[in-house]
C-alpha cells in the first residue's frame, strides 16, 4: 500500500466531512435539558443491580480466561499490515478533525493562539502519518499534542482520549531505531495499547453517560436509540437507557485494562460501534454518521490490533493469579516474541 495512495484517500474523505463541524459533544446542542431530569443515587435499585451484574461480568471474564487456550498469532506480513492501517486510520482522523477546527474530538474546538498551534499540530501529525514519513517523531508529538490537549482542556477530557497516547505509544515502539530497542519493548506495545484504551474507555463511559446522563438522555430524546420499549419493555425508559449504556462502557473498559478474554470483549465492542453508524444512516443523519465514522477510526485500527495481533499476553491479571486452569482437550499455541 503506498503513501501516495493514503493521501489521496484522506483528500477524498476530506471533502465528504465538509460542514461536519457544527456538531458538539453528544451530537446535541450543549444547553440541551431533559424535563423533569432525575440523577441516579448509588442507592438506587437499577445502581445497585447493575454493578452487581458488571461485577459478575469482569468475574466471569477472568474466569473464561483461564479455561480458554491461547489463539494463534497472525503471520508477521499480517502483522504489519494492520499496524500500518491504524497508522493511516489515526493520521486520517486526525487530520480531518483538524480540518473541522476541533482537537482530537469535535466537541474539543480549538480557540486562541495555543489552540491554532495545537490544531496547526495535529494537521502535520495526520499528513505525517498519512504519508508514513517519520513516523516515530510523529508519535512524539501526539504525546505532546495530548499534554497540550490537557492544559487547554483539562484532564478529564485528556484521560477520555488517552487511547490517542497509547496509539502513539504503540507506533513509536513499533518504530524504534534499533532492533535491540524493538525487540526489547515490543513485546508489551500491545498490552500498553489495550491498558490504555480500556482506561480511556472507563473514563468515557462515567463521564459520558453516568455523570454526563443528562446531555446522553437528552441525545435519546432527539435521536431516539433507545430500542429496548419497541422489544415491549415499557420499563425501559431513557434514564435506565443511558446507566445500562454507561455501566456497559465501563465493564468493557475493565475487561480490556484486565486482559481477560480481550478478543471477546473487543469484539462486543465494535458490534457497538457499528450498530452507532449504521443507526445514523437508518435515520438520514449522514452528517453525523461522518464525523462519527471520523472519530471511530482510531478506535477501528486499535480494535483490529487487538483482534489480529493479540490481545498482550503479558500484562493480563490472569498471569498474577495462582494456578491458571486451562482445558487439557485444546492444544495452545506460542506467542511469538516479535507479537
Amino acid at each position: 500500500m503506498k503513501p501516495v495512495f493514503f493521501v489521496l484517500a484522506a483528500l477524498g474523505a476530506l471533502m465528504l466531512a465538509t460542514g461536519a463541524s457544527a456538531h458538539v459533544r453528544w451530537f446535541v446542542d450543549g444547553a440541551a435539558t431533559v424535563e423533569a431530569f432525575q440523577p441516579y443515587s448509588i442507592t438506587d435499585i437499577e445502581v445497585i443491580v447493575w454493578i452487581a451484574i458488571a461485577v459478575g461480568l469482569v468475574f466471569a471474564s477472568i474466569v473464561l480466561d483461564m479455561r480458554l487456550p491461547t489463539v494463534r498469532i497472525v503471520d508477521s506480513k499480517t502483522r504489519h499490515d494492520f499496524i500500518e492501517l491504524l497508522r493511516v486510520f489515526s493520521g486520517m482522523s486526525m487530520l480531518l478533525t483538524a480540518y473541522e477546527g476541533a482537537i482530537i474530538a469535535p466537541h474539543l474546538s480549538a480557540f486562541g493562539t495555543f489552540g491554532t498551534v495545537l490544531l496547526f499540530a495535529q494537521a502535520v501529525i495526520g499528513i505525517m502519518l498519512i504519508s508514513n514519513r517519520f513516523v516515530r517523531h510523529a508519535a512524539i508529538l501526539m504525546i505532546l499534542l495530548h499534554l497540550g490537549l490537557a492544559i487547554k482542556f483539562g484532564f478529564l477530557s485528556a484521560m477520555e482520549y488517552l487511547i490517542m497516547p497509547a496509539i502513539a505509544v504503540f507506533l513509536l515502539i513499533n518504530n524504534l531505531p534499533t532492533a535491540e530497542l524493538r525487540e526489547r519493548f515490543k513485546p508489551y506495545s500491545v498490552d500498553l495499547l489495550r491498558i490504555l484504551t480500556g482506561i480511556s474507555l472507563i473514563t468515557l463511559g462515567v463521564s459520558e453517560k453516568l455523570v454526563g446522563a443528562m446531555m446522553a438522555e437528552s441525545f435519546l430524546v432527539l435521536y431516539q436509540w433507545n430500542f429496548m420499549t419497541s422489544l415491549g419493555l415499557d420499563f425501559f425508559t431513557d434514564r435506565l437507557f443511558v446507566l445500562s449504556a454507561g455501566v456497559i462502557e465501563v465493564v468493557f473498559g475493565v475487561i480490556m485494562v484486565l486482559g481477560t478474554t480481550t478478543r471477546l470483549n473487543v469484539l462486543a465492542f465494535s458490534v457497538v460501534l457499528f450498530a452507532s453508524n449504521v443507526l445514523f444512516i437508518v435515520q438520514g443523519e449522514s452528517e453525523a454518521a461522518m464525523v462519527e465514522f471520523i472519530g471511530h477510526m482510531p478506535v477501528i485500527g486499535v480494535a483490529l490490533i487487538l483482534l489480529l495481533l493479540g490481545a498482550g499476553q503479558r500484562l493480563k491479571v490472569t498471569n498474577f493469579l495462582p494456578q491458571r486452569q486451562k482445558n487439557p482437550m485444546v492444544r495452545t499455541v506460542r506467542v511469538p516474541s516479535d507479537a
